[in-house]
C-alpha cells in the first residue's frame, strides 16, 4: 500500500517521518515569544496576574505591572512563583498555531483519499466529520475560559478521527502513523503532564486496536505499540524540556528587565530629593522590591543607624511601624557588628542574637537576612537590612541590594550636603545660634494660635571691647553672652543672633509675666559670667504678641523696649506688653 505523501504546507516542509512533529514543536516554541504580545491584547482582566514592581506612593510614581497569565511572561513568572511544583504551566492555545495543526490534519485527510487504497468512503467521511467537529470544539474552547482537562478532549477527538482514517484504509501506513505525533505534541505544549500521558496512552491504545482489526500479528502489534509509545514519550519529554528551557530564559530576561527598571527608577527618585529621611525611606522601599522574586510580596527591609554601641531602627518596610525607633546594643546582633567592623556586606542566618534583637527577629518571623553598609564620605552612615520571608536571601538578591546602596550613597551625600548648606544659611557661624532667617523659619513652622513673647537683647559696650582688646575679644564676649542666655531657656523656646551685638528670643505659648521672668533669669546668668575681669552687660526688652500679630511687629516693640532699658543705664528689663493682651 502506497504511503501518503505531503508537500510544503504553510512554509513548513513536512516529510514522511517523525520530523513532522518535531519541526512543528520547534517552530511553535520559536514563535511563542512573538505570539505572546498578540495573545496579551486578547486577554480578559481575569487572565492577568499582578506583579508588584518598584513603584509605590508617595515616595515615587505608583503602579503595579499586570502580566498576562496566558502569555509566556506571565506563565514563566507564575511557574517560578509556584514553589515546589517543578512543572512549567501550559502554553496559551493560540489560534495561529491551531491553524497550522489544522492544515496538517486536513492535508493528511485529503491525501488519504487521493491515492488508491481507501476501502471505505463512509469511514473516511466519518473521520472527516469527527475532525471538523474537533476543530470547531477547539475554536470554541479558545474563546472560553475552559479548564485544561476539558481542552484535552480536542486531541482526543483528533485521535478518533485518525482511528477512522486508518480504518478507512484498512491498515496503518508509515506516513499516516506519523500523524499520531500531532496530538501528542499538542498536549505536550498546551497541557499538563498527566493529560499528556493520558493522550499518549490513548494514542498507543488506538494504534494497537486498529492493528488488531487489520489482522496484524501479535508481534507486529506489540512492536508497533512499543515503537510509537517510545516515540511519543520522547516527543513529550523533549517538548517539555524545551518549554522549561524557554521559560527559564524568558524568566531570567524578565527579571533582568525588572531589576534594570527598578534601578533606573531608584536613581531617578533618589536624585530628585534632597531630604535625607526621604532618601532613606525610598532606598529601603526599593531594596525590598528589587531583592524580591517576581510575583511575591516584597521582602522585609529596614534601615539601621549605629551610634557607638547602640543600633536604632529608623525606617522599616513591612508595615511594622512599631519597630521604628526601636534600639538594642550592637553586640546583640553579631552580623551587624561584623558589618560595622569590616564595612562589607554580610548574608546568612540570624544566630546568637541578644534578647532584644532576638525578640525583634522572632516578632517578624525572620531567620535569615542580608546587611549592606551605607558609607558616605568614608564614614558608616547606616546599614540596609533585607530579610527573606521563610527562606534565605540569595546571592543575587544581595547583589541587588548592593546596587541600590550604590545609588543611595551619592544621593544621601547630596542630601546631607544640602542639609549642611541649608543649616549654614540659617545659623550664625560665631555663636551656632539661629540667625534672623532661621528664627523666622522656626517661628513660621511652630507658631499656632497661642500668643508668644519676643525678648530683644543687646550687648552693652561691645564696641569698647573691640577697640580695647580687638575683635577676637569681642567675639568671645558675644559667645559668652549667647551661652548665658541660652542656658535659662525653656524647652521649645528659641534664641537667635539677629545683628552684630543683638539677640532675640521667642517664647511660645507665653505671656507678659513669663517673658519678664525669663528676661530676669537671663540678666542673672550674664551677671554670673566674667569676661577679661569684667562682668558683661546687656539690656533687655520684652513684648507680647497676639496670634494675629506678625513676628516682625512684635520684635520691633521688643526692640523699642530694649532701647529704653539701654537709655536707662542697661542691665535691666523693660516691658512693652499691652496689659490687655498679656497672659499671666
Amino acid at each position: 500500500m502506497r504511503p501518503a505523501l505531503f508537500g510544503p504546507v504553510a512554509g513548513l516542509e513536512i516529510t514522511d517521518n517523525y520530523g513532522v512533529g518535531l519541526r512543528i514543536i520547534s517552530l511553535h516554541l520559536a514563535g511563542a515569544a512573538a505570539e505572546e504580545s498578540r495573545t496579551s491584547a486578547r486577554m480578559r482582566p481575569r487572565d492577568f496576574i499582578r506583579v508588584s514592581a518598584h513603584r509605590d506612593a508617595p515616595a515615587g510614581p505608583s503602579a503595579s505591572g499586570g502580566l498576562p497569565a496566558g502569555g509566556l511572561r506571565g506563565a514563566g513568572l507564575r511557574w517560578r512563583a509556584a514553589e515546589g511544583t517543578g512543572v512549567p504551566p501550559p502554553l496559551p492555545v493560540a489560534q495561529h498555531w491551531l491553524g497550522l495543526f489544522t492544515v496538517v490534519a486536513v492535508v493528511a485527510q485529503v491525501s488519504a483519499v487521493s491515492f488508491p487504497g481507501t476501502r471505505s468512503i463512509a469511514l473516511w467521511g466519518a473521520g472527516g466529520a469527527v475532525l471538523i467537529a474537533t476543530l470547531l470544539f477547539s475554536l470554541a474552547l479558545g474563546r472560553l475560559d475552559a479548564p485544561s482537562w476539558l481542552r484535552a478532549f480536542a486531541p482526543g477527538g483528533y485521535l478518533v478521527s485518525l482511528a477512522l482514517l486508518f480504518a478507512s484504509r484498512g491498515s496503518v501506513s508509515a506516513g499516516l502513523a506519523s500523524l499520531l505525533l500531532l496530538p501528542i505534541a499538542w498536549v505536550a505544549l498546551h497541557h499538563r503532564r498527566a493529560e499528556s500521558a493520558a493522550v499518549m496512552i490513548a494514542a498507543v491504545a488506538m494504534l494497537a486496536l486498529v492493528s488488531v482489526l487489520e489482522s496484524a500479528s501479535a508481534e507486529a502489534v506489540v512492536r508497533r505499540s512499543v515503537l510509537w509509545g517510545l516515540a511519543g514519550a520522547t516527543v513529550i519529554l523533549g517538548t517539555r524540556s524545551l518549554r522549561r528551557s524557554l521559560y527559564d530564559a524568558i524568566g531570567e530576561r524578565e527579571e533582568a528587565v525588572r531589576q534594570a527598571e527598578l534601578l533606573c527608577d531608584a536613581a531617578r527618585v533618589l536624585n530628585e530629593t534632597l531630604d535625607c529621611r526621604r532618601v532613606i525611606a525610598t532606598a529601603v522601599r526599593f531594596a525590598a522590591e528589587i531583592a524580591s522574586p517576581p510575583g511575591l510580596r516584597p521582602q522585609r527591609a529596614s534601615y539601621l543607624r549605629i551610634e557607638g554601641d547602640i543600633v536604632t531602627s529608623v525606617e522599616v518596610r513591612d508595615g511594622e511601624s512599631g519597630l521604628i525607633g526601636l534600639s538594642w546594643p550592637l553586640h546583640e546582633h553579631p552580623q551587624l557588628a561584623q558589618v560595622v567592623r569590616s564595612l562589607e556586606p554580610v548574608v546568612g542566618p540570624l544566630e546568637r542574637l541578644g534578647p532584644t534583637a532576638a525578640r525583634v527577629a522572632d516578632g517578624q518571623g525572620v531567620a535569615h537576612g542580608a546587611w549592606v553598609p551605607v558609607v558616605v564620605d568614608g564614614v558608616l552612615h547606616g546599614v540596609i537590612g533585607v530579610a527573606g520571608r521563610n527562606r534565605p536571601v540569595s546571592d543575587q538578591e544581595l547583589a541587588s541590594c548592593e546596587a541600590i546602596v550604590g545609588i543611595m550613597e551619592p544621593a544621601l551625600r547630596n542630601a546631607m550636603a544640602h542639609q549642611r548648606s541649608e543649616l549654614a544659611a540659617l545659623t550664625d557661624p560665631l555663636t551656632s545660634l539661629a540667625n534672623r532667617r532661621g528664627l523666622e523659619r522656626i517661628v513660621a513652622e511652630r507658631r499656632g494660635c497661642a500668643p508668644l513673647v519676643a525678648v530683644a537683647i543687646d550687648v552693652d559696650g561691645l564696641k569698647v571691647v573691640n577697640d580695647l582688646h580687638g575683635h577676637a575679644a569681642g567675639d568671645e564676649l558675644l559667645v559668652m553672652v549667647a551661652e548665658a542666655i541660652s542656658s535659662v531657656l525653656r524647652a521649645g523656646d528659641v534664641v537667635a543672633r539677629t545683628g552684630g551685638d543683638e539677640f532675640a528670643c521667642v517664647m511660645f505659648d507665653a505671656g507678659e509675666e513669663a517673658g519678664a521672668s525669663m528676661a530676669e533669669r537671663m540678666l542673672e546668668a550674664v551677671r554670673g559670667a566674667s569676661h577679661r575681669g569684667r562682668t558683661p552687660r546687656i539690656s533687655i526688652g520684652v513684648a507680647c504678641a497676639t496670634p494675629a500679630m506678625v513676628l516682625d511687629e512684635c520684635l520691633r516693640r521688643a526692640d523699642r523696649a530694649m532701647y529704653e532699658a539701654k537709655r536707662a543705664g542697661g542691665m535691666r528689663v523693660e516691658r512693652a506688653c499691652d496689659p490687655r493682651i498679656a497672659l499671666t
